[in-house]
């Protein structure tokens, strides 16, 4: 298995709800096993495309880089995982942000060695798989871009969630 990041579309009454809970992790996870959540499933690149984006793993998150907040969130909580939570008024600054990233650039002039040197989580970026692996962020750049506009569309935030 491994550290799993899942992006979920919640609005402030849902999250006052789950930080009531006295096992906020318990409660996250519950609410994403819910088939009315609307959920995104970045897998295990979560790590690489905050890399790929800012230059940091990000173990090491950038407040107010609306980029690396596209990928952990803007408001981190207290607790043993990763659950970060970005409020709906901040969705359009980092939609704004992510809509000037050129990422075709972005991935031409990446260098998959920085990333194995990095120690960006998982262990996979090796020379030889470049290509796909390239592919693979910018594919996950794309639907996580598309998750973001949908909680845009729908005015509510992001609840990230890694581990």
């Amino acid at each position: 298995m491994g550290m799993l990041g899942v992006y979920m579309l919640a609005d402030e009454a849902t999250m006052n709800k789950l930080t009531d809970d006295d096992d906020l992790f318990e409660a996250v996870e519950e609410y994403g096993d819910k088939e009315s959540t609307e959920t995104y499933d970045i897998d295990k690149l979560w790590d690489g495309l905050h890399f790929l984006l800012t230059g940091v793993s990000a173990q090491n998150p950038i407040e107010g880089n609306k980029l690396s907040e596209f990928v952990v969130g803007t408001y981190v909580f207290d607790c043993d995982d990763f659950i970060a939570y970005t409020d709906p008024e901040n969705i359009p600054e980092i939609i704004k942000a992510i809509n000037e990233v050129e990422i075709d650039v972005l991935l031409q002039n990446a260098d998959i060695s920085k990333f194995k040197k990095a120690k960006i989580y998982p262990n996979i970026w090796i020379k030889k798989n470049e290509e796909s692996l390239k592919q693979e962020l910018k594919q996950e750049f794309l639907n996580l871009k598309a998750f973001y506009e949908k909680a845009l569309n729908a005015q509510t935030g992001v609840l990230v969630s890694i581990y």
